[in-house]
C-alpha cells in the first residue's frame, strides 16, 4: 500500500473525528470560526525531520500540473517494513490563529489498523490514490519496497469519505506511524480549508 495513503487516511480520520468534537465543552470553536462546505487546498508537504532515516521514508512534494490544471502530491516512498494493520496512525494538528500563530495540539488522534483505516477513509478513491503513489493493485498490507508516484490530484479528496462540512482555517498536520512507541515515519502537511 502506498504510504501516502496512510497520510491521507490520518488526515481524513482527523476531519471525521473533529466534526463530532466541535462544539463540545472541551473544544467550542463553533462560536469563533465558521463551518460549512469546503475546498481543501494543500500548501506544503514535508518530512518532520529530513535528517532522520525512517523505516517508511516518504519524500513527497506538491507540484502543479499545467496539463490538468491541478495541484498534485508527488514523490517517492522507500519502505523496509510493510504498511499494514500492525501500525498505528497518529496525528497532531495545529490551527493558525488570526495573528498567524500556531495553536498546537488543537486536535490529537490515534488510530489502530493504519492500512485498513486509510483504505476506508479513501473510499471510492482508494485505487486512484494508491496508483498515483506508485503502488499498483494494492491491498492491505502494502509490501516493503521503493515506490515512485505519478501524482495524486488533490481535488479528488472531495470524493472520499471525508466530512462534507468543516471549520474553515489553516491547519498544520503532523502525522506519523508508530508501533510499540517507535516512530516509523513522520510527515507534516499544511493545508487550508476554505469555503466553496
Amino acid at each position: 500500500m502506498n504510504f501516502f495513503s496512510v497520510i491521507l487516511l490520518t488526515l481524513l480520520l482527523f476531519l471525521s473525528s473533529l466534526i463530532s468534537y466541535i462544539g463540545s465543552r472541551n473544544l467550542n470553536i463553533l462560536s469563533v470560526l465558521p463551518l460549512g462546505p469546503y475546498k481543501l487546498n494543500f500548501k506544503q508537504v514535508r518530512s518532520c525531520d529530513s535528517s532522520k532515516s525512517y523505516k517508511i521514508q516518504h519524500n513527497f512534494y506538491l507540484s502543479f500540473n499545467q496539463i490538468s490544471n491541478a495541484t498534485e502530491i508527488r514523490g517517492t516512498t522507500i519502505s523496509i517494513v510493510p504498511f499494514d494493520d500492525t501500525l498505528f496512525m497518529e496525528a497532531n494538528v495545529a490551527l493558525r490563529d488570526k495573528d498567524g500563530n500556531w495553536k498546537d495540539n488543537t486536535y490529537m488522534h490515534k488510530s489502530p489498523k493504519a492500512c485498513s483505516s486509510f483504505r476506508n477513509l479513501m473510499g471510492a478513491e482508494w485505487t486512484t490514490v494508491i496508483n498515483g503513489l506508485g503502488i499498483k493493485n494494492a491491498t492491505c498490507p502494502i509490501p516493503p519496497g521503493n515506490y515512485t508516484g505519478t501524482g495524486v490530484d488533490t481535488s479528488l479528496f472531495s470524493n472520499t469519505n471525508l466530512p462534507k462540512t468543516f471549520v474553515y482555517g489553516t491547519y498544520r498536520l503532523r502525522y506519523y506511524y508508530t508501533r510499540n512507541n517507535e516512530v516509523y515515519t513522520c510527515l507534516i502537511y499544511v493545508f487550508e480549508i476554505k469555503p466553496l
